[in-house]
């Protein structure tokens, strides 16, 4: 049995417990509980790839999108603070 968890997450339940996967192809990312996003396709872009008004977080925030890493599919996009050594 499956239940939905966000878009294209599914939590997954089995006899050797509950798994969060792909609702697209299926691949478990890892156990209900663990960090599924350690667990993805992570790619950085500038922040202007989200909107040419998004220029003036340039330096300071990168745009970051997690992927499935079995086909892809979108799981996640947000901007990150950039952190810079003093």
């Amino acid at each position: 049995m499956n239940r939905p968890f966000r878009e294209n997450l599914d939590v997954e339940c089995t006899a050797e417990g509950e798994w969060l996967r792909c609702s697209q192809c299926g691949h478990r990312l890892c156990a209900v509980g663990e960090d599924w996003q350690a667990a993805a396709r992570r790619k950085a872009f500038s922040p202007i790839m989200a909107g040419p008004l998004m220029k003036v977080l340039e330096g300071r925030y990168r745009f970051e999108k997690l992927y499935c890493p079995a086909c892809g599919v979108l799981l996640n996009a947000e901007m990150v603070e950039e952190k810079h050594e003093s």
